[in-house]
Formats: structure tokens, C-alpha cells, sequence
């Protein structure tokens, strides 16, 4: 056989890999889109409060902020294949006994285990795609095209499956629970059959933790790394804590309570709009990548603290816009910054970066909006403004001399 056959063999196996793994990756980024619209509603149902509810989520939060950067250290020093199985498998069969939570306990127990095993599946299926795309085409342009086209296809998955979760909530709240189970048991069996020819992560020291301190802190030594790093969780976490006020802006200024889901379905649809749009920024360079969103962000959010109305509060749709121009352009600089033996471990970092800041931020915004609700727009905009300003000019001396 000749080299080039060879090399076309080569390449329909990673383009048929390639087509395994995005139909897995969406499906299992779905799962929980069911319960969007039932969930709290299933929380009270089973006796808790909003106190109860925080907890709740705090206890998810903790346990999938301890594991997530040691589980994609294991995955990419020891098998990447085998955590992303457990992780979907495992994911499925939590939300099963989700939906035969009876009490808070049992609520707790189901969120800690979402988040033991979407911390053994978290990065692995970005690394994947990282790879399979280089294998396919070396130029990165395949990489960067695609990326974008995952994100924004897992936006547009996420609101049918939100829409087709109502539905089936007005059937049983526990059957739309349990409904999540069934992406990630598909995903899982896909999962199954994909191919990682990925090398392993080598060991820096013969002890398990010394080594992945090592690893962590080779793969944060580059500057590009850690601001791209710094530019995706701040770009991530811009969107993300003012999005509790939403409905309560929308009350406030005269929205119907039964007109208020069409405004999350619009912040679906304008995410799905940002996704598709982001696909013409690719060959942007990272500062104006991250510039542009975030001026779009803090405009909107001015002129609805400035003028809050009835006409004004539909700019928080922007929000959604931001979220989906900015998540998967940001995301493939990062990955782009460090060699394929060490996807799984920052995208890890990065998740795991996102929820550091997120933690206290929620706090922070949402007692703002307890005092009035604007209040946790300009609490956003005190916080942002400078980390993000910085994060630019970080970005712009990195492009004028790369290291």
C-alpha cells in the first residue's frame, strides 16, 4: 500500500472517530437540560427551601471544585477512554436515583454524585476533538472551525431539549428527571467505541500527588497559557452570576409571569445566534475575541441600570448572545496554548477556575439584587471591568511578543 493510501486510510479512521465524538459530546452536554424547568419546582416539592437549595448546590459545587483538575490528571496520565465511560454511564444512572429523591438528603447525595462522575467525563471529550482535528488537518484550522460549530450545536440541543423537558414535566416532574438519564446512557454506549490514540501524560515523580503538582505547574509556566486561561473564566463568568436576576427583572418591570420562559427561551436562542457568529471570529486574534463580547456585555448591562424598563430589560437576551460568542473562541485559544497530552488537564483548570470565582460572585451579585435588583448588574460591572481591562492588556503585550 502506498503512503498515500495510507495516509487517506488514516484519515477516514479519525474522521469517522472525529464524527463519534461530537455526536457524544452533545448528547451528554444536554442531559440536564430536561430539568431546567422543573427542578426547583421538584426541590419545594420534596420540602425544600431556597436556604435547602443553596446548600444543595454548594455541596455539588465543592465536590466537582476537589476532583475535577485530579480527574483530568488521571485521565490523561492513565486513560482517558475509561473515565470518560464512567463519567457518562455514571451521570445517567445519578439522575435515575435523582428521581426517586424522597428529601433533601437524598437531593444532596444525587448532586454529589453528578458531580463525582461529570468530573471524571469533564475535558475528555474536548480532548478528543483537540486531537482527532490535528490528525485530520495540522494547519488547526479544522480545530478551530469545529470547536466553535460543537458549542453552538450543544446551545441549539440544549433549548429543544429544555422546550421537550416542560412537556414532559406536565406528564410526571420524576419522569423528566429521569428522562437525563437517557442522553448519557447513549452517549455512553458511543463512548464506547471511540478510539484513544492520544499518548499518555508522563509521570513527573513517582508520587500520585507531587506528580500532578509538577504537571500543573509545567503546563501554567507559559504566559499565553495562563492569560488565555484568565480570559476564558473571566469571559465564562461574566454571563454567569447575574443570570438569577433575570426573571426577577422581568416581573418588576410589568413582564406576565406566563410570558417570563419566553425570555429564557429567547436567552437560549441569542446563545445559539453568538455560537454561530463566533464562527466568523476564529482567525481573530484572542485580545479581540475577548475585547468585543465583553464591550457588548458591559453596554447592555449600563443601559438597563441606567433606564430599567419594560423595553430595556429584553437587552439581557445580549447576555445570552455574549455567552455563546464567547465560551467556544476562548476555549480554543486555551487548548491551542498547550500540547494534546494535556487537554483533559486544563480544561479541568479552567472549569475549575470558572467555579473558584463563581463561588463567592453568586454570593456576592445575588445579595447585591436582594438590595435592588440593578444592583447586581453594577455589581458586576465594579468586579469586571478592571479584572477584564487587565486580562486584555495582558493579551495585547503577549500578541506583540510571543513568547
Amino acid at each position: 500500500m502506498s503512503m498515500s493510501n495510507t495516509m487517506t486510510e488514516e484519515k477516514k479512521f479519525y474522521k469517522k472517530n472525529l464524527r463519534k465524538i461530537i455526536f457524544e459530546t452533545i448528547l451528554t452536554s444536554i442531559g440536564a437540560g430536561f430539568c431546567v424547568p422543573i427542578i426547583t419546582i421538584f426541590w419545594n416539592s420534596v420540602g425544600m427551601n431556597q436556604v435547602h437549595i443553596g446548600i444543595t448546590q454548594m455541596a455539588f459545587t465543592l465536590v466537582i471544585f476537589a476532583l475535577d483538575v485530579p480527574m483530568g490528571y488521571i485521565a490523561d496520565r492513565f486513560d482517558r477512554k475509561l473515565l470518560n465511560l464512567l463519567g457518562d454511564f455514571g451521570a445517567g444512572l445519578s439522575f435515575i436515583y435523582y428521581a426517586f429523591a424522597q428529601n433533601m438528603v437524598m437531593c444532596i447525595v444525587s448532586e454529589c454524585l453528578l458531580g463525582v462522575f461529570l468530573a471524571m467525563t469533564n475535558g475528555v471529550d474536548q480532548s478528543f476533538i483537540k486531537f482527532n482535528c490535528d490528525k485530520i488537518d495540522e494547519s488547526g484550522q479544522l480545530f478551530k472551525r469545529l470547536n466553535i460549530k460543537v458549542h453552538t450545536a450543544r446551545y441549539a440541543a440544549l433549548l429543544l431539549v429544555t422546550i421537550l423537558g416542560g412537556f414532559i414535566a406536565k406528564i410526571d416532574m420524576r419522569l423528566c428527571i429521569a428522562a437525563s438519564f437517557l442522553p448519557y446512557f447513549i452517549g455512553g454506549i458511543i463512548a464506547c467505541t471511540i478510539k484513544d490514540e492520544n499518548a499518555k501524560l508522563q509521570s513527573e515523580h513517582k508520587n500520585f500527588f507531587k506528580s500532578m503538582y509538577k504537571s500543573f505547574k509545567k503546563i501554567m509556566a507559559k504566559k499565553d497559557t495562563r492569560a488565555y486561561l484568565y480570559s476564558y473564566v473571566l469571559g465564562n463568568e461574566l454571563t454567569h452570576a447575574q443570570i438569577w436576576v433575570f426573571t426577577p427583572l422581568l416581573v418588576l418591570c410589568g413582564v406576565p409571569v406566563e410570558i417570563v420562559s419566553v425570555g429564557w427561551a429567547v436567552n437560549y436562542v441569542t446563545q445559539v445566534i453568538g455560537g454561530k457568529i463566533s464562527e466568523k471570529m476564529i482567525n481573530f486574534k484572542t485580545s479581540k475575541k475577548f475585547i468585543i463580547p465583553v464591550v457588548i456585555e458591559f453596554t447592555w448591562m449600563l443601559i438597563v441600570i441606567i433606564n430599567t424598563n419594560i423595553v430595556t430589560v429584553w437587552l439581557f437576551a445580549l447576555n445570552g448572545f455574549v455567552h455563546g460568542l464567547i465560551s467556544g473562541n476562548l476555549m480554543t485559544s486555551l487548548q491551542e496554548s498547550v500540547s494534546n497530552e494535556v487537554q483533559t488537564s486544563i480544561v479541568s483548570v479552567a472549569s475549575t477556575g470558572a467555579r473558584l470565582l463563581y463561588i463567592p460572585l453568586v454570593f456576592v451579585i445575588n445579595a447585591l439584587g436582594n438590595i435592588e435588583l440593578q444592583y447586581a448588574l453594577v455589581g458586576t460591572c465594579v468586579i469586571f471591568l478592571p479584572l477584564c481591562a487587565s486580562v486584555y492588556m495582558k493579551l495585547r503585550k503577549i500578541e506583540k511578543s510571543p513568547e
